[in-house]
């Protein structure tokens, strides 16, 4: 009786500790530049098949330059990053970024959707996962899409539904995307809402920064020439699609506009991390509630030019690499920065 108890306790014991073990979700941004595995990729695909319990977000512009365009070389640069996926059993999701939207051209719908088409079938054909989806939002709609993975809920965004020019995106009429982006925002403040009374983490997902202190960033240097085409009769141009490269910068108004009204619905609530790539850095921001990461450096690098407190950015480095949150049996949550090299660039223990 004694013995058969004992190994009924153990079993129990036994589930709970793999109920409650240590998650380790890997964080890799803009990786879609190169047609073979760089160092980034392998390192990162080390890790995940060392990783028992864990999961991996790739955080837009995962096909450089124009997304999923039908070229060979898109489909490799796609297949760089699916490939590190060979032998991890964890989750694992794609979001979209201005590039996979083929920067602003005529094409992006299209190419978004034909890149989920294709991870998708990934996922059934090379690794056995099927009816089962990994890329998110799909159809090239704002969201917020959920995803819970008990200690904490993912929530996925697309940017660039609000940045795509809708000349080249139409997605109904002019009053029907005001109320797709008033119920977006409803949405979301009930989303966080719960999962702040449930006591989970919220992980926002989107390509685009909502803070930034890179080159896409906000700068009041450059602003004049923003100025010049938003708010002047050379607007036109801007409305005719010219201005397409300046729509994934923060001096943009409409970004701007966008990462201010989602930074205050974010910072409203608790236990919230906001999660991007888009710029070709490592940055971990602290705000009052929030906490930024910026993860983009997967096969780019732009330099951090800008002079950068420590009131502003805890650690930016401008160097390849990717993140890892670690979601440890207690609820505390740790951070690791690493590099293309294997070697921790920056650790933080307890981030909120």
């Amino acid at each position: 009786m004694k013995l058969i108890l004992l190994v009924f306790f153990s079993l129990i014991i036994s589930n709970l500790h793999a109920q409650f073990k240590t998650y380790s979700l890997f964080l890799i941004g803009d990786a879609g530049d190169d047609i073979v595995q760089n160092d980034v990729h392998k390192t990162l695909q080390k890790h995940l098949t060392a990783t028992e319990n864990g999961g991996v977000i790739f955080l837009g512009d995962n096909i450089y330059p124009r997304g999923l365009d039908g070229s060979k070389d898109a489909e490799l640069k796609l297949l760089t990053q699916l490939n590190t996926l060979k032998n991890f059993k964890g989750d694992w999701y794609f979001i979209p970024g201005n590039h996979d939207w083929a920067k602003g051209r005529w094409k992006g719908l299209k190419n978004v959707i034909r890149q989920a088409n294709y991870v998708n079938k990934f996922a059934e054909d090379s690794l056995n996962q099927p009816k089962t989806k990994h890329f998110y939002p799909e159809n090239g709609l704002p969201g917020p899409v959920t995803r819970d993975l008990g200690k904490m809920v993912l929530i996925f965004t697309d940017t660039d539904w609000w940045l795509h020019r809708s000349f080249f995106h139409e997605v109904g009429k002019e009053e029907s995307v005001k109320i797709m982006e008033k119920l977006y925002f409803v949405r979301l403040d009930s989303i966080l809402t719960a999962v702040e009374k449930q006591g989970k983490k919220a992980l926002f997902l989107s390509h685009h920064p909502l803070v930034d202190y890179g080159a896409h960033g906000y700068h009041k240097d450059k602003s004049w020439y923003y100025a010049l085409v938003n708010y002047t009769p050379l607007q036109t141009l801007g409305l005719l699609g010219l201005n397409r490269a300046f729509n994934s910068e923060m001096n943009q108004p409409r970004y701007q506009k966008l990462a201010d009204k989602m930074y205050l619905t974010l910072e409203k609530h608790k236990n919230v991390i906001a999660i991007s790539g888009h710029e070709h850095n490592l940055q971990v921001i602290k705000r009052p509630n929030t906490l930024f990461l910026i993860s983009g450096s997967g096969s780019k690098l732009t330099p951090l030019k800008r002079e950068i407190t420590q009131k502003d950015c805890s650690f930016h480095v401008s160097k390849p690499g990717f993140m890892e949150l670690i979601f440890e049996i207690d609820g505390k949550v740790n951070l690791k920065v690493w590099s293309s090299k294997d070697e921790i660039l920056y650790e933080q223990k307890d981030v909120q």
